[in-house]
């Protein structure tokens, strides 16, 4: 089975870590710090003019790319706006890379991104949301309901995953794929990963929510059973994530069951 790193929630200017979604300990931390660091000799750094930018591929790092903040992937809605640029020297490859020090416009995130993976923000597509994209290939496609639909667009900053929904409908589909809605999370996270190296779908961190409610079509219910499950900050950290999501009723169940992945590349 492949390697993902389950539920790390990637913050701007640091790695916040929410509740159930795994640990990531001081000593690893400062010792991934200590390694990258002594790969690469810092050889100027200098302010820069103001430029936007956007990135959806790599990730951000401290200076000299000491410490990992998180995938550029989580945030791939945000503009960048460039105030700083380093040249690094890698020691394993002899080669020179130049980084770019970015903030978001709210200054909520921000970090050192390598020069190759920002793009002009101008010449860059606004990515659909779940709450700008057309609904109807999906619903088409996908076979989603309007519960589905509302349930997703409690999350209206994420981005909708085709990849993520046809193994979210898998798990509706099978009984044999129906514990992910009831084992215990880990075994739940481990099993929905393995449906998604089978349809050849590969991300770098997952993270599942799984909740119930009497009467799916209640929106005020179905996003009070989702408060439940999530902190606000955990909903906030999680806008920026691919998302996909279900209502369905299990065999031998009543009410709604609700599935909600979230993933990163």
């Amino acid at each position: 089975m492949k390697q993902f790193v389950k539920g790390i929630i990637a913050l701007g200017v640091g790695v916040s870590l929410v509740g159930g979604l795994g640990t990531v300990t001081a000593s690893a931390k400062s010792q991934y710090s200590a390694s990258r660091s002594k790969s690469v000799r810092l050889v100027w750094r200098a302010s820069m003019k103001r430029h936007a930018l956007t990135a959806v591929k790599g990730s951000r790092y401290s200076k000299h790319l000491g410490t990992w903040y998180g995938y550029n992937s989580s945030l791939p809605d945000v503009t960048w706006y460039t105030n700083a640029h380093e040249k690094l020297y890698d020691v394993a490859t002899g080669k020179y890379l130049i980084y770019y020090h970015v903030n978001s416009a709210d200054g909520q995130h921000g970090g050192w991104i390598w020069r190759g993976y920002l793009k002009s923000a101008a010449s860059t597509p606004a990515a659909a949301t779940t709450s700008t994209m057309n609904w109807a290939t999906a619903t088409k496609t996908a076979g989603l309901q309007p519960t589905d639909i509302s349930l997703m667009k409690l999350f209206p900053h994420a981005a909708y995953d085709s990849d993520l929904m046809a193994v979210v409908n898998q798990v509706f589909a099978s009984a044999d794929n129906q514990p992910i809605l009831t084992e215990q999370i880990t075994s739940a996270e481990d099993d929905f990963d393995q449906l998604l190296t089978a349809n050849n779908a590969s991300y770098s961190a997952l993270y599942l929510v799984r909740f119930h409610v009497s009467d799916p079509t209640n929106a005020a219910a179905v996003k009070q059973a989702v408060d439940g499950q999530l902190t606000a900050q955990q909903q906030k950290d999680l806008q920026r994530w691919q998302i996909a999501g279900k209502i369905g009723t299990p065999t031998g169940t009543t009410g709604g069951t609700g599935l909600l992945v979230f993933a990163s590349k």
